[in-house]
């Protein structure tokens, strides 16, 4: 496919704020964005969902929000393992809740919204997920805050993110992969490169996993599950609402 021309990654030098630029980005990857989240990860990304929605301990049925929840993919894992449960997909990006409203229809909640101004009140949801969204944010401790705030107390926060690499050689191998592997076959399959290429440098200027829970547990969550998985690069945090 022929990449696009269009700049649809984050630009410092741009005049347009990074969420407008991340929101563009998307909409232009919605339509095979599962599809490449199977094929780059080899399906385990799936496991990496299944695995982060056994360790919730809030009993169902609960309240979950989804967080960047895009196509509804998270959403979708959570109510195959709990099916009790009522999900609501909230994001930011149109174009990527569409499939998100064909596979819920109208009996859960799917809503357009900025996961740093959420549309609800305080002590809304009993547990919230977010896979691969945090890194998105403009505003790591807004986003934090403002998810701590829709929480119940006691409430879980599961979040699966890439976080800023190590020195390790299997980081090392883990970085390779995220910058030559990913923007190849993501382009080829997508038609845009520099959307993929996005994922790498995103990675490199976020907090490391120490950093991101240290900013977690300032703003009142503290840490109940820690989980590394493929070569350090993607983790799973299971943070309680305090």
């Amino acid at each position: 496919m022929k990449e696009s021309a269009a700049p649809v990654v984050p630009d410092p030098t741009s005049p347009l704020p990074k969420s407008r630029q991340v929101r563009e980005m998307f909409a232009r990857i919605a339509p095979t964005y599962d599809l490449l989240n199977r094929l780059l990860s080899l399906g385990v990304d799936q496991r990496w969902r299944a695995y982060a929605v056994e360790r919730l301990t809030v009993p169902s049925p609960a309240r979950v929000l989804d967080l960047c929840g895009g196509t509804g993919d998270f959403a979708g894992q959570l109510l195959r393992k709990r099916p009790r449960d009522t999900v609501h997909v909230a994001d930011f990006c149109e174009p990527m809740l569409r499939k998100a409203r064909e596979r819920f229809g109208t009996e859960h909640g799917v809503t357009c919204g900025d996961a740093l101004r959420l549309p609800f009140e305080d002590g809304s949801f009993d547990s919230a997920l977010c896979g691969f969204g945090v890194r998105n944010w403009s505003d790591l401790e807004a986003g934090l805050l403002e998810t701590r705030r829709v929480l119940r107390i006691g409430g879980e926060f599961a979040l699966l993110d890439f976080f800023r690499a190590g020195t390790s050689l299997s980081d090392r191998f883990g970085r390779f992969y995220v910058h030559k592997v990913l923007p190849f076959v993501g382009g080829l399959v997508s038609g845009n490169r520099e959307a993929y290429r996005y994922l790498a440098d995103s990675m490199d200027g976020f907090c490391s996993v120490d950093q991101f829970v240290r900013r977690a547990e300032g703003v009142g969550f503290s840490v109940k599950i820690r989980k590394r998985f493929f070569l350090g690069l993607c983790w799973l945090l299971v943070l309680e609402r305090r």
